[in-house]
């Protein structure tokens, strides 16, 4: 029995191969405008001279030549039929081939077969009407795009389109840096992961958010914070340092990688240790980190060290910190530091040098370790860096509990704090004196972690590990104008927009338990006491809302330091917030929180959104002749309002108490009130008269509002 013949390989211009095929060379003559006859008697004589391997651009030829002896203006017409040469996304030039347009389109979307071809070949003829010699695969795209739009397949269309930036942009964000995005660290990584994250974004709206949400968040009803990082990120952790401290570091979260570290035995790898689960969390993560009773975990580490040592330690975590930023970018960090060890950790079991746990040995007994870091690491802050700056990461938080009053050298440790908030406004505060034996953890931009029964639990066991799955803001002034005056009718849209909210949280919890189960968030998945790093169902949903002042002054006529009445509305309307998360956490068991989300560039773009939209009813800030409007963040008073500052801090202090997920006040204090012995009667009044529970002082006299 004769062997079966080879099949003729072609060689494509991409290096692909495929089996040669003469129906192939009859319907591209057919198509060139080539008589059906002549066509098929080219394919036949073609076929008999035909050697394995041949390239393709050497087939195109044989035809030629083969066309030309048969009839030269059908020749002429092949060779224009192949002139349109395509730019691929894979940095190839090929010819044309409508096949290929089919197959994407198949490929990516769900409409039938004989609607792609017909499609396909739309687009075609389309392209050869435009006469170009050379075509890009984005142009193609573009045409299949609005072929699909004609044919009324929105969907399809969303599912083929393109994701990017438009050159402009792209030669904009190349030539001019990263200025204004990054911070003061602008650098060519930067600028290639802003570039990523315009496709992040689009990705984000066009098919992982349901159409509704994406909608709502580009009407501007609500603000989806952190798009760029939604479908592979959460947002925020707030780690536990005994955990690496006890069982090492991995900072590709499986150690296949990258170096394996053990458990540090000296201070000085502890704290390079905490600086570098920081920067490895950082690529798991989109949001800032934080570390609560940093110097009390520490604390064992510098047992029998002099002073001058424990300075050296706290100045390698801080330079460290701050001299790392992941991905190009600054790295948003949190320390929370206690005057020493407080009475909640003093029977807890401390870990030791190596990693080990002696039940006998407790925190308590680092009382005089924990005080001195916590000065040390005051002392570096207030120093500020060899330009003379001070440091903007990782910032310190300040736990302030009644039972350090009258504790030795708490008042002069009080005022180096005061210093260094006087000199650069470096610390945030955070209250505690009214809640003994109590807990809260800040992240700064005003979100915090606020102890429940399970956390103390935790923080026993060594497992104190937190975050926050996502963030969104709700527009609460273009719920008023909306509502038209009628309560019942604001309150059934800020229902709404709420449930908008819950929704893209929903969908951020599925997709990072997606990306967790398929391994893709290594640090964060890796084992830890047995069970996942990031705990998925322990992770707070914060929903946040800017503009409650503008909210109040729109329904009642006045702003929140005017009249009582517009401080009682705007109360309602957050108690009614606060109630409904209360509600969806008691019905899910999810850890569902209202707090202040991040709202600088979030309430300037919902205003213009907003002024563009009711320009005449519009209550904003800002300059209205320019555009360069705004919203007062959270539950504000607005900056320039004319209120006295206590004044101000005792109607803000009114609203704190009521955002389980935090807000902050961002103190205005002016040039003359900047001596540290100013701040600290300043302190002791916030702690001791209003409700404020988080807080910084601002040198030069700006507030959040």
């Amino acid at each position: 029995m004769p062997a079966a013949k080879r099949a003729v390989r072609v060689v494509k211009s991409s290096g692909d191969t495929e089996n040669f095929d003469p129906n192939v060379i009859t319907t591209e003559c057919v198509e060139a405008g080539i008589e059906f006859w002549t066509a098929a008697e080219v394919a036949l004589e073609v076929a008999r001279g035909i050697k394995d391997g041949i390239s393709t651009k050497e087939l195109q030829h044989e035809t030629l030549e083969v066309l030309a002896r048969k009839s030269p203006e059908a020749a002429d017409r092949y060779r224009q039929f192949h002139s349109m040469k395509v730019r691929t996304s894979q940095n190839t030039i090929e010819a044309f081939d409508r096949k290929k347009i089919t197959a994407s389109i198949l490929e990516e979307t769900r409409i039938p077969e004989e609607v792609a071809k017909n499609v396909a070949r739309e687009a075609e003829d389309e392209l050869r009407r435009l006469k170009l010699r050379f075509i890009s695969g984005p142009l193609i795209r573009e045409i299949v795009n609005v072929k699909l739009l004609e044919h009324g397949l929105e969907e399809a269309r969303a599912d083929y389109t393109r994701l990017g930036m438009p050159v402009y942009d792209a030669t904009r964000l190349i030539e001019m840096g990263a200025r204004g995005e990054t911070g003061p660290y602008p650098n060519p990584e930067a600028v290639h992961g802003l570039m990523a994250d315009t496709i992040f974004r689009e990705y984000a709206l066009l098919k992982v958010l349901p159409l509704d949400l994406a909608d709502a968040h580009m009407r501007g009803d609500i603000h989806i914070h952190g798009l760029d990082y939604f479908p592979t990120r959460p947002y925020c952790a707030h780690h536990d340092l005994r955990w690496f401290l006890k069982t090492g570091l991995k900072v590709d979260g499986t150690g296949k990688t990258t170096a394996v570290a053990g458990p540090a035995r000296k201070a000085q790898v502890a704290v390079l240790h905490a600086a570098k689960a920081l920067a490895a969390a950082r690529t798991n993560l989109f949001g800032p980190q934080g570390m609560d009773f940093f110097n009390v975990w520490l604390a064992p580490y510098i047992r029998g060290m002099d002073y001058a040592e424990v300075r050296q330690v706290a100045q390698m975590f801080i330079y460290e910190t701050g001299h790392m930023y992941a991905g190009g970018r600054i790295l948003p960090s949190d320390i929370n530091i206690e005057y020493g060890c407080p009475e909640l950790l003093a029977g807890v079991p401390a870990v030791l040098p190596g990693g080990e746990v002696k039940d006998r040995t407790t925190y308590g007994d680092f009382e005089e370790e924990a005080r001195d870091l916590a000065r040390a690491l005051t002392e570096v802050y207030l120093e500020g860096d060899h330009a003379g700056k001070g440091f903007p990461f990782p910032r310190p938080s300040y736990k302030l509990r009644g039972e350090y009053r009258g504790r030795d050298g708490y008042d002069e440790f009080m005022v180096t704090v005061h210093e260094t908030a006087a000199r650069f406004g470096t610390p945030n505060f955070i209250n505690l004196e009214a809640t003994p034996g109590g807990n809260v953890s800040g992240l700064g931009e005003g979100i915090m972690f606020h102890a429940d029964t399970e956390d103390l639990e935790d923080l026993k066991a060594g497992t104190l590990r937190s975050g926050c799955l996502q963030a969104v803001t709700i527009n609460l002034p273009r719920i008023a104008y909306q509502a038209g005056g009628r309560e019942d009718r604001f309150y059934q849209l800020l229902d709404e927009r709420m449930e908008g909210a819950k929704g893209v949280i929903d969908t951020k919890r599925d997709i990072i338990r997606g990306r967790l189960d398929g391994g893709h968030l290594p640090f964060l998945g890796q084992e830890a006491e047995g069970e996942r790093y990031f705990r998925v169902n322990r992770a707070f949903q914060l929903i946040g809302y800017v503009g409650l002042n503008e909210t109040a002054r729109a329904f009642t006529g006045h702003e929140l330091h005017e009249e009582p009445a517009a401080r009682r509305f705007a109360r309602e309307v957050v108690a009614h917030m606060a109630d409904t998360l209360k509600t969806w956490r008691d019905e899910t068991g999810l850890r569902w929180v209202l707090g202040q989300t991040p709202d600088g560039a979030t309430a300037r773009r919902l205003a213009k959104l907003d002024y563009g939209l009711f320009a005449s009813s519009a209550v904003v800030q800002g300059d209205r002749e320019t555009g360069d409007v705004h919203y007062t963040g959270c539950a504000h008073v607005r900056d320039g309002a004319p209120a006295g500052l206590m004044q101000r801090l005792e109607i803000e202090g009114e609203f704190h108490p009521m955002h389980s997920g935090g807000m902050i006040t961002l103190v205005p204090v002016e040039e003359e009130r900047r001596r540290p012995e100013d701040l600290l009667d300043l302190t002791r009044d916030i702690t001791e008269k209003t409700g404020v529970g988080y807080w910084a002082y601002r040198p030069g006299g700006a507030g959040c509002g």
